[in-house]
């Protein structure tokens, strides 16, 4: 049961839940025999002077009746937040930690499935949960008065419910089926959407509005479809359960009245068992509607569990050098996409200091090798190699501290640029900010409280980048890893950043991934990549005697 498994570390609260829903339970048990019995057997047979008590006696049930039912629903309202908004922390905290290459999904498909999945899971919580624990425990209690009271009758209707609840768990198992694959449409649905709106710019441009909404409606349908379906199956637990209760019910009046004839028992205590029969018939109604829920929470917690159970990134090391060189070694490293090959066999070796550009035709594995070198990847085949120890054996949250990347699409947060760099260089004073940023040439374009828009909006892609730069600079990272940082910067501000570089590459081992050749010609080592293998290397001069693939690649540039 993957639901009982998610909701085991809150079960001291569900517990709790399940004391505060004894008193009303209590409450309507003690009714019939307290109000019911007295009033039929002895106010109607003209001991008027009675009926004081039984009122008070009635008052006082309806009271605790009140209060236990408040204290439930409060509780379980909070609880019905508690839940999700804990597992969507673990959730969130389980994919920052996981193996990237289990990831499969998109962006947008991995937050619908986070949001969708869990918020069945509050309606669970709030409706199912709360249903189950407050009718469950009314069901037994009035069921233990019922056997206790009256056991032969009792005894009958124990004997008739098995084959209901058979029904019912059948009725749960179909909808548990529908509702994983309607949860798995609504991911795709949530993936469209992002899919949509993250491009519009560009699905104006290109006129692919049509195409855009046709996948869009097609996707919408499919979930359409099998919510319909789900819906359509779960509704039949209400009538086959008001069927079963009508047969019931006629059933146990028939036998009742056979003993009140007999003389077994007198028309106060038939009343009384009526009534808490038919106190006991919500109860079972209502839990029939609650297995539905259960059922989709079932759903829902089977795909939520999934994202829980994927693998971390890789088992996390120890190692923490002091000072690092920086000296990187990739040694006949493989590595592939959903089984396509990107690199072949790559060995190279980086010294501390050396200025590296890897140059090459696109999907040749640039930008592959860059993440293998920051650990976001594993290897498939060979090993990367810092200062003579596997990269895997370093602890990775201090690895990031000596090890910047700059990406191709940097990562902003919406708010001030001091808080922006803070964020990516933690304990960066505000003069170190400040020079950081003059030296990408950005002081005289934005300051400090400057406001960063969400995905960097407000910012030129080249000020994006150059903001990365800055962060990267301000880390004093021994290793700096960048990728495609200057493609969409202009001549001058290409300039600064690459000047900005040279001052600070005393020291650290650079490796700048760069389709404008004129960006690295100066670096010390040009690394030529085609087809996931190294071709050529060499300085630019060298490279362009040899009139191979870098030579075609400046002069086509």
């Amino acid at each position: 049961m993957t639901l009982l498994a998610l909701l085991r570390p809150f079960w001291p609260q569900i517990a709790l839940a399940l004391g505060l829903s004894l008193l009303p339970a209590l409450a309507q048990a003690w009714l019939p025999g307290v109000v019911v019995k007295p009033l039929f057997d002895r106010v109607l047979a003209g001991q008027y002077g009675q009926l004081g008590e039984i009122l008070r006696n009635g008052g006082g049930l309806l009271l605790l009746l009140l209060l236990g039912g408040y204290a439930h629903e409060a509780f379980m309202g909070y609880l019905s937040v508690r839940v999700p908004a804990t597992l969507r922390e673990r959730v969130f905290h389980r994919l920052l930690r996981a193996d990237l290459a289990a990831l499969t999904r998109s962006a947008g498909g991995l937050a619908g499935r986070v949001l969708s999945d869990v918020r069945e899971l509050e309606s669970f919580v709030f409706y199912g949960l709360g249903t189950l624990l407050f009718q469950g425990v009314t069901l037994l209690v009035l069921l233990g008065q019922l056997l206790l009271r009256y056991t032969e009758l009792t005894v009958y209707l124990l004997l008739a419910l098995p084959p209901l609840v058979l029904l019912l768990g059948w009725i749960g198992r179909v909808v548990t089926g529908y509702s994983s694959r309607t949860q798995a449409a609504l991911e795709r649905l949530a993936a469209r959407m992002s899919e949509g709106f993250g491009r519009l710019e560009l699905i104006r441009a290109l006129r692919l509005e049509a195409f855009a909404a046709a996948r869009f409606a097609e996707a919408n349908r499919a979930g359409y479809r099998l919510g319909r379906a789900r819906a359509l199956s779960g509704a039949l637990n209400l009538p086959l359960g008001q069927l079963s209760t009508a047969l019931l019910l006629g059933l146990l009046l028939f036998l009742g009245v056979g003993q009140v004839q007999r003389g077994a028992m007198s028309t106060g205590d038939l009343t009384a068992f009526l009534t808490l029969l038919a106190l006991a018939i919500t109860p079972i109604q209502t839990l029939s509607r609650a297995g539905v829920l259960y059922a989709q929470g079932e759903g829902a917690a089977q795909r939520v569990a999934e994202l829980l159970a994927l693998p971390s990134a890789h088992p996390s090391g120890q190692l923490k050098k002091d000072p690092l060189e920086g000296r990187l070694e990739l040694r006949r490293v493989r590595f592939a996409y959903g089984g396509q090959e990107v690199l072949q066999g790559v060995s190279l070796s980086l010294d501390p200091g050396s200025f590296t550009a890897l140059v090459g035709p696109s999907g040749s594995g640039k930008s592959t090798l860059l993440r293998l070198l920051l650990g976001l990847y594993s290897p498939q085949g060979g090993e990367v190699v810092l200062d003579g120890e596997p990269l895997s054996a370093y602890d990775p949250d201090w690895l990031r501290t000596q090890v910047a990347w700059v990406p191709q699409e940097p990562l902003l947060f919406e708010g001030p640029v001091a808080e922006n760099l803070r964020a990516l260089a933690p304990g960066a004073g505000e003069a170190a900010m400040q020079e950081a940023l003059a030296r990408v040439g950005l002081s005289g374009e934005i300051g400090l409280s400057t406001w960063v828009g969400e995905d960097g909006g407000g910012f030129s892609t080249g000020q994006r980048q150059r903001l990365a730069i800055a962060a990267a600079l301000l880390r004093e990272a021994r290793v700096l890893l960048l990728d495609e940082v200057t493609s969409a910067l202009d001549r001058n501000s290409e300039a600064q950043v690459i000047a900005a570089l040279e001052a600070v590459r005393a020291g650290r081992t650079l490796v700048v991934v760069a389709h404008r050749l004129s960006t690295v010609r100066h670096a010390d080592r040009i690394v030529v990549l085609e087809g996931g293998r190294v071709v050529e290397s060499g300085t630019h001069a060298e490279l362009m005697d040899r009139q191979g693939l870098y030579a075609e690649l400046w002069n086509a540039g």
